[in-house]
This record gives structure tokens, sequence and C-alpha cells, in this order.
């Protein structure tokens, strides 16, 4: 496991605890301290300061909403659980098996946990450089970007679906530093849907997309 996480561990004890789920420490142990929830807990806020810096560094153009927008979708729980099923975590977990049905989840906490424990084990740099390495091998940004575009398509096939008429109005506008950025609005039957922005049009436009479709399947339930 510690070669996946490209370090040499001190404390082992640490690592274990990681992958130690409350279920075998309550049922196998009956010792419920010595579940991993505290490392997750630590690991998690580790996890968001290492992401966002890695982000405004990597997107220097890019207003706090982009940059909180692909921050959530790293540390999603959907991604985690898919890093650390990759690395091989789900069948490190210790568990009883009555937790099996959340495997997929509970591979993903023990992940954030991991990160805690090399916190403790060797620090916060070596916690740094642990996770960009794993976002670099694992973590298709790009993808992670274009994920927005669904909305818009989506949006487009309810447009069609129900033969309505579907409208973009967008408009650049120009902060006092010179910098660029794009503000989107659109209009489903003339009423407006959702609104967005972004350092180009077509980002401003899939937020807006992603605002609006959630608005329409909400007054659909």
């Amino acid at each position: 496991m510690t070669k996946s996480l490209g370090i040499s561990y001190k404390r082992i004890d640490q690592y274990l605890t990681a992958l130690r789920h409350k279920s075998a420490a309550r049922n196998i142990y009956n010792q419920p301290e010595t579940s991993n929830e505290r490392l997750e807990f630590l690991g998690d806020a580790i996890l968001d300061s290492v992401v966002a810096e890695y982000l405004f560094s990597k997107y220097p153009k890019c207003e706090e909403g982009e940059l909180t927008q692909i921050k959530s979708r790293i540390v999603s729980r959907t991604n985690l659980n898919r890093m650390a099923a990759e690395m091989g975590i789900d069948v490190l977990v210790e568990t009883d098996t009555q937790a099996t049905h959340a495997r997929g989840s509970i591979s993903g906490n023990a992940l954030e946990a991991l990160f805690g424990a090399v916190f403790l084990d060797l620090g916060y740099p070596k916690t740094r450089k642990t996770i960009l390495m794993l976002l670099t091998k694992f973590v298709d940004l790009d993808k992670i970007e274009d994920q927005e575009a669904d909305f818009k398509s989506r949006l487009f096939e309810e447009a069609h679906r129900t033969k309505a008429d579907l409208k973009f109005v967008t408009r650049a506008r120009e902060s006092e530093n010179g910098t660029k950025s794009f503000v989107a609005e659109v209009f489903l039957k003339g009423e407006k849907i959702g609104q967005g922005s972004g350092s180009s049009k077509k980002k401003a436009e899939q937020r807006a997309s992603e605002q609006g479709f959630k608005k329409v399947n909400s007054h659909r339930d």
C-alpha cells in the first residue's frame, strides 16, 4: 500500500488504522475509537488544502466559482472511490461482513484516512507530494472540466423533448486588471432558468446550463 502512495513509512500503525473501518473497530476489536474516522477527518482537510493550492497555481485566470467547481469534482466521493479502487485500497480495508455492501464508499474514505496517516507519520510536505503524485497519475483534469458540458447537451435534449425554445444570452465583462470573463444566462420558453460565469463563453454557458438543468428537473419532481 505504501508503494502506491510513493512513501517509506516510519510508523506502520497509522496506516493500519487508516484501513480499519468503524465496523471492524466496533464488531471485531470492540474498540470503536480505533477506527479510521479521525484520520479520515484529518486527511479530508489536508486533501482540500492541497487541491485548492494546486488549482490556484494551475489556473491563474479562473475565478473562485470555477476553481470551487473543479475542486469539488476532484475531491468528490465518486472520484475518491474510483481512485481507491484503482490503487487496490478496496481489497485492503478491514471491515466486518455487514459492511461489505458499502465497500466502494468505504475505500474512498480510507484513502482520505491514509492521507491523514501520511501527514502524522511524515509531515505536510511529504503528504502534499503524495497527493500531487496521485492527482497526476489518477485524475484527468481535462475530463473533469468537460463534465460540465454534459449539462448543456442534456438541457438541449430536454428542450427538444418538450418542444420548448431554449436560448442563451452571453456577454463579456472585463475586470479592473484587464482580465476578461463571461456571464451567460439561459432561457427556456422565455423564462430565465440559469446563470453562470467563466473564463470563456463555453464555460459560462456550461455553468448556466447546469443550474438550468437542475431547476427544470426540480420542477418535474
